[in-house]
């Protein structure tokens, strides 16, 4: 790739950015960044790499959570803005929260029929009941049962779940149990293979899935065993709820399409993602989408499609 002339202040921005980053990867994250700008400034025919075009190879390079450092290098006052917010949500008005709705997936038309005596089996990996992923979790569960669905809810919480030790015993015979490890999984999977549809529901607290979502889908992973009699049976489809403090509606959107495509590998087909963003203050927004009724019919039409899709 030929040399490209840096607008000044552009390689001192980099060195902001990357500031965060202990040394062991702090080269490679510089690498990223100044290879992808001058590739997009290759492409573009440019000869001097310009801030316009640096902030936008930034958006390509960092996630969506890394908003925050971003906004400290390019625009701070935004940040103390974006920060400070938080605590006037406490204040408002029920029904005036900063919250939203992101729907992925478009409707499938009115014209289509909602099958009758499909069986939903929902999830809630957040240990906040009432919270709001369970909030729309209800919503969406109610929108199928009133449309002739037979839906059984479950907090991941409430069980017994083992971490998986990799003890490789899926890999080695057929495991009639599914897993080999002895604890509330074990119905589980029994459920999960009678289902039409699967919902699941989960927060993100640090960058990714929360733990009791991750240690859930580590036990999923038995069912690649090549010797297991009891295939997830094909055609079985999935809907995402996933919720979020950080008010930037893509911030996340890595980690929701990870799940998506963890679904995918084990046969279960994602048909539509709601993603619950911008709930914040001190007491974290809990259930504040409760106030906000065009969310919650959101959520119910979501509901109906989702049957529509099975």
């Amino acid at each position: 790739m030929k040399k490209f002339e840096w607008q000044e202040g552009l390689k001192e921005k980099i060195d902001a950015l990357c500031a965060i980053f202990p040394p062991v990867i702090k080269d490679r994250w510089k690498n990223r960044l100044i290879y992808n700008t001058e590739k997009l400034a290759a492409y573009e025919g440019l000869t001097v790499v310009t801030d316009d075009l640096f902030w936008r190879s930034v958006t390509e390079v960092f996630p969506g959570g890394y908003e925050p450092l971003i906004l400290k290098v390019k625009d701070p006052q935004k940040l103390k803005t974006t920060m400070l917010s938080s605590r006037d949500q406490e204040s408002m008005e029920p029904g005036k929260e900063p919250v939203t709705i992101t729907r992925w997936s478009q409707s499938v038309g009115s014209t289509t029929d909602v099958p009758p005596g499909k069986k939903i089996l929902a999830v809630n990996s957040s240990a906040r009941k009432g919270g709001n992923t369970d909030i729309i979790l209800d919503e969406i569960v109610r929108s199928c049962k009133e449309n002739g669905a037979t839906v059984e809810k479950i907090y991941l919480s409430d069980l017994n779940i083992k971490q998986c030790t990799g003890c490789r015993a899926c890999r080695k015979g057929d495991v009639k149990t599914i897993c080999a490890l002895k604890d509330d999984m074990i119905p589980f999977y029994d459920k999960l293979y009678e289902a039409d549809g699967f919902i699941a529901g989960f927060p993100i607290y640090t960058a990714r899935e929360n733990g009791i979502m991750a240690t859930f889908m580590d036990r999923w992973d038995c069912f690649s065993n090549p010797f297991l009699t009891r295939k997830m049976p094909e055609g079985k489809k999935g809907l995402i709820v996933c919720s979020w403090m950080w008010p930037n509606a893509t911030a996340y959107d890595d980690v929701v399409e990870k799940m998506v495509i963890l679904f995918r590998l084990h046969h279960i087909l994602t048909t539509d993602v709601l993603v619950v963003t911008g709930a914040r203050g001190k007491k974290h927004g809990k259930g504040v989408v409760k106030h906000h009724p065009a969310i919650l019919n959101t959520a119910y039409e979501t509901g109906v499609d989702f049957l529509k899709s099975l």
